[in-house]
C-alpha cells in the first residue's frame, strides 16, 4: 500500500518574486511555496539580515531606545502578571541586539538570547547579555534547561516551521509557562478594505524574507494546537489608517518614516500623561477587533506536547 506524502496545498492568494503564497490547508496558515531551503535562509539571517535587509536597524533602535524600553516595560509588566514563581528566567528566541534582554535584567530576569546573526549577537553581548549565536532548530534543547517565559519579536514570520518551533517552546518552558509572540497581523481586515478602496495589491507581501503571514486566528490555532491557552490578546497602531487617510506611505519611504514617528509620538504622549493604561486598553480593543499592525498574544503552556 502506498503512503500519500503530506505535501503543502491551498488555495493560491499571490506569486510574487518567484513564490506562490498559499492559504495552506495542512498548516491552517498562510505561507510562501516553496518553503527556501536552510541552505538559503542560513545565507539570508546568518549573514545578510543585519548586513544588507536591515543595515540600520540597530542605529535606529539606539535612537528610539526610550520609547521602546516603554514598550518592553509594559511587556515585562504583563509578563510579572502570569509569572507567579520567584525565580524568573527567560529565552528570546531571535534577540537580535539584545534590546529587549538588556531591559529584562533592569528588571531582574535571569536572561539568555539565541541570535543566528553575528552582527546582532555581537552588539547584544557587548550589551552584557549572554548569547548562543546559531539557529534554534540546531540547538540541543535538553542542554538549554527549562524557562519561565519564551520570548518571540517579529520571529514566526521567518521560521520553515513555525509549529515544530512552537513544539520546542513547548518543551522548553516550565509547567505554566508563558509565551509571548508578536508577529505581523497580515491579511487583517483593514488591509483588505484597503484593498478594495484604494485598490492596492498585497504590499505586505515580502518572500522570501517572510515565510509565513499569520493574523490573531492563525496564530491562536497553532497555539492551542501546540498545548497553549490564551491569556491576553494586544496588537499596535493600525498602520492601514494612514492610507486610508490618504497618507501612502507604502509608494514613499520618507512618509514611512514620518507616520512611524507620529505613532511613537502619540504613544510617549499617552506616558507624558500618565494614562499609558488607556493606550493599552485601547490596543486590546484593536485585538478583539482584529485589526492592528502586528498580532501580540500571551499564552501559557497547559499541556505537554509529544
Amino acid at each position: 500500500m502506498k503512503v500519500r506524502m503530506k505535501t503543502h496545498h491551498g488555495k493560491i492568494l499571490r506569486q510574487k518574486n518567484n513564490y506562490k503564497i498559499i492559504d495552506c490547508k495542512l498548516c491552517k496558515f498562510i505561507h510562501i511555496d516553496p518553503i527556501p531551503s536552510e541552505k538559503k535562509l542560513k545565507n539570508l539571517y546568518k549573514i545578510n539580515y543585519y548586513k544588507n535587509i536591515k543595515p540600520n536597524f540597530i542605529k535606529k533602535h539606539e535612537d528610539e531606545l526610550e520609547y521602546w524600553n516603554t514598550v518592553y516595560d509594559e511587556k515585562l509588566v504583563t509578563l510579572k502578571k502570569f509569572v507567579k514563581s520567584k525565580t524568573k528566567k527567560i529565552l528570546d528566541i531571535g534577540c537580535g541586539p539584545g534590546f529587549f534582554l538588556k531591559r529584562s535584567k533592569y528588571h531582574k530576569w535571569d536572561v539568555l538570547g539565541i541570535e543566528p546573526s553575528q552582527i546582532a549577537a555581537l552588539y547584544a553581548e557587548k550589551l552584557g547579555i549572554p548569547v548562543i549565536k546559531d539557529f534554534f532548530q540546531n540547538l540541543d534543547l535538553q542542554q538549554l534547561g527549562k524557562f519561565n517565559a519564551i520570548y518571540m519579536h517579529d520571529v514566526l514570520e521567518h521560521s520553515s516551521d513555525p509549529s515544530e518551533l512552537l513544539k520546542n517552546c513547548n518543551y522548553l518552558l516550565k509547567n505554566n509557562g508563558i509565551i509571548v509572540i508578536e508577529t505581523p497581523n497580515d491579511f487583517n481586515p483593514l488591509q483588505k478594505i484597503v484593498q478594495k478602496a484604494l485598490k492596492k495589491s498585497e504590499y505586505w507581501l515580502v518572500p522570501p524574507q517572510h515565510i509565513n503571514y499569520f493574523n490573531f486566528k492563525s496564530l491562536i490555532t497553532l497555539l492551542k494546537k501546540r498545548g497553549f491557552e490564551i491569556l491576553r490578546k494586544d496588537s499596535t497602531f493600525p498602520l492601514e489608517l494612514f492610507l486610508l487617510m490618504g497618507i501612502d506611505y507604502v509608494a514613499n519611504d520618507k512618509v514611512g518614516k514620518k507616520i512611524h514617528q507620529n505613532r511613537i509620538n502619540m504613544e510617549m504622549n499617552f506616558k507624558k500623561a500618565g494614562n499609558v493604561t488607556l493606550r493599552e486598553q485601547i490596543y486590546q480593543k484593536f485585538a478583539e477587533l482584529e485589526i492592528g499592525r502586528t498580532s501580540i498574544i500571551y499564552a501559557k503552556k497547559i499541556k505537554k506536547i509529544k
